[in-house]
């Protein structure tokens, strides 16, 4: 018996805006946005009709433009994603970094509007990112259904980690699989680059910004770094050396 997970926690748009402008860089890094990503085993956009999760709204074309507001940030563009959508992206947020004894989960502050915030943002790096993401959350639904008989938001931990395990580590990864393998990689990235842009993430790591010190800078505690290697590693990912 499955259990339908509780919506997701909204967080407002300008709070969402400032995780975006703090991920964007970093999330650039090692994309080309000349790549095509998407593939057979990724549904490209699907029609009212077939679409499990619903068709996401068209994305406005209207950005910041060259001189924005910054003490009075005001978002021009709409969110776009589906309620369906975002419960399928909380569940695969959620299973990233599920909420422990310290740290809430993903969801919980609100990690899918940032999701939603960013796919439907009218830049190109964005919208590069929009088709990934959108196509290989309808591929988790798709094939939560036919496999389990159920949403990917109403399947239990090991139904949801069986279909994520099959395309988050390239080395066991069925051949053929590389695009979903792209899609996981760039939600996962994205996804722990928003959540440690929360208070609740620069608390887990134990940042203490913005305290004056003397002397000169001695860098992150041996503590905090090993804390940070730690939930990486459990990522599948590494410190950059």
């Amino acid at each position: 018996m499955t259990t339908e997970r509780k919506a997701p926690t909204c967080v407002d748009r300008r709070t969402t805006i400032k995780w975006l402008a703090a991920t964007m860089v970093a999330a650039n890094t090692g994309c080309s946005s000349s790549t095509k990503f998407l593939g057979d085993e990724i549904p490209a956009a699907p029609n009212a009709e077939k679409a499990l999760l619903g068709v996401a709204a068209t994305p406005s074309n209207v950005g910041y433009g060259t001189d924005p507001d910054l003490i009075n940030p005001v978002v021009p563009w709409p969110r776009t994603m589906t309620d369906a959508q975002l419960r399928t992206a909380a569940t695969t947020c959620d299973m990233i970094l599920p909420a422990d004894d310290q740290s809430p989960a993903a969801s919980a502050v609100g990690v899918p509007d940032f999701i939603d915030e960013w796919v439907s943002a009218p830049y190109e790096q964005q919208q590069h990112d929009r088709e990934l993401i959108l196509g290989g959350l309808e591929w988790l639904e798709q094939q939560s259904q036919s496999h389990f008989g159920t949403t990917f938001s109403s399947a239990n931990g090991n139904q949801a980690a069986e279909l994520l395990d099959s395309i988050a580590y390239p080395d066991t990864a069925a051949a053929g699989n590389d695009k979903l393998i792209e899609f996981f990689r760039r939600f996962r990235y994205l996804t722990v680059g928003a959540y440690y842009s929360t208070e609740a993430g620069i608390k887990d790591i134990g940042y203490i910004g913005n305290v004056p010190i003397s002397g000169d800078y001695p860098g992150p505690s041996t503590e905090a770094m090993a804390h940070l290697a730690g939930v990486l590693d459990e990522l599948g990912l590494s410190l950059p050396s």
